[in-house]
């Protein structure tokens, strides 16, 4: 169905901790499963615990440009990069990675990963790909040939929650996890909304902060100011084997982003077996809309947050969480996988050679 073996480079400008990064790591291993990948990241920015994610098979290169730097000299070998490798498509993931490259005997493919981003270089890609609903109808009235494909995750690498019962004086555990900038990613609503559950009498409950970010000054004096110190802990970044093996020990995800061009930890939560709280934004309404086990809030309201989590609570002790679960966990494995979401791709890479093969 995909073909004959490709050379497929995957090219970043830095390899960080987000959902595109992450989503990058996860198709390049499934990839090159069947396929001949390389791996280029451009600044001299990365993580090493994703480095040390990837399969050994992928070939990798570092072009250390320093990070905003004018010397042309990293693009430049980043063509002759390219050139020596002679890729059959060359997938991107920052909007203007594109106009930095001059190869043209590749199919160059962005992923647009989030809403609201400029649209000024996607004339320089052969081919578009919209991770959800949202991003979609943003894209498609100026660019007709984008195509949507899901973000996928490696839904048999999570430990998954084997039952739902709530342990007698255990606190309600909730766990939110991503970069900690409350404007975008909303941490401070949360926060709120813990108070409001305290105000309402619920007070055996914790919840973990996972990740790092600019906001992180901010959410600990937030955190003080609302005296939930007792409560909520930061556990700063995590490596991507700790979300595998720690999400399903969480009794629910809390994601109460502004906005939000998808949502990959609430598939995550969902391979783990754990019911999700979310805003009713873009990405994360989207996939709630389609499982059993997703509670939305009102975007920005902190009470509507909270009442949330104790619908959340109330499906636990009325013992209904645990088939919403099993019910959503079915929809995550067909729609949401890795594997699905490679073999889209790839499909999308071949239609490419196909359609420029015959012009």
């Amino acid at each position: 169905m995909t073909g004959s073996r490709m050379k497929i480079v995957h090219c970043l400008f830095a390899l960080g901790t987000g959902g595109a990064e992450v989503l990058a790591v996860e198709l390049l291993n499934e990839m090159s499963k069947t396929q001949d990948v390389s791996l280029v990241i451009i600044n001299d920015k990365y993580n090493p615990a994703l480095i040390a994610q990837l399969n050994p098979v992928i070939k990798i290169h570092y072009l250390h440009r320093k990070e905003g730097s004018a010397n042309p000299w990293p693009l430049i070998k980043l063509n002759m990069l390219l050139m020596k490798l002679r890729p059959d498509v060359i997938h991107c993931h920052e909007p203007k990675t594109g106009k930095a490259i001059r190869v043209r005997h590749a199919k160059l493919i962005y992923t647009i990963h989030d809403v609201g981003i400029s649209t000024s270089t996607y004339h320089s890609y052969d081919g578009l790909v919209a991770i959800s609903d949202a991003v979609y109808e943003e894209v498609h009235a100026s660019f007709p040939n984008v195509r949507k494909i899901y973000n996928g995750v490696p839904i048999h690498q999570f430990k998954t929650r084997a039952h739902h019962n709530l342990e007698t004086g255990k606190p309600f555990r909730m766990v939110q996890v991503s970069r900690l900038m409350h404007e975008k990613k909303g941490q401070d609503i949360l926060l709120r909304a813990m108070s409001v559950l305290r105000q309402r009498g619920m007070v055996n409950f914790s919840l973990h902060l996972v990740g790092s970010g600019p906001s992180e000054k901010y959410l600990r004096d937030l955190t003080r100011e609302l005296d939930l110190e007792e409560q909520v802990t930061f556990l700063g970044d995590k490596t991507r084997q700790w979300i595998f093996e720690n999400l399903a020990g969480y009794d629910a995800l809390i994601q109460p982003s502004r906005y939000e061009g998808f949502g990959l930890t609430i598939i995550e939560a969902f391979a783990a077996g754990i019911p999700v709280v979310a805003s009713d934004i873009d990405g994360p309404a989207e996939i709630l809309a389609q499982t059993s086990a997703g509670f939305l809030f009102r975007d920005g309201k902190s009470e509507s947050c909270a009442e949330a989590v104790l619908q959340v609570v109330n499906s636990y002790q009325s013992n209904e969480i645990g088939a919403l679960v099993e019910e959503t966990l079915h929809v995550i494995k067909e729609k949401y996988s890795v594997e699905t979401c490679s073999r889209e791709y790839l499909l999308e890479y071949n239609r490419l050679k196909s359609v420029y093969a015959t012009k």
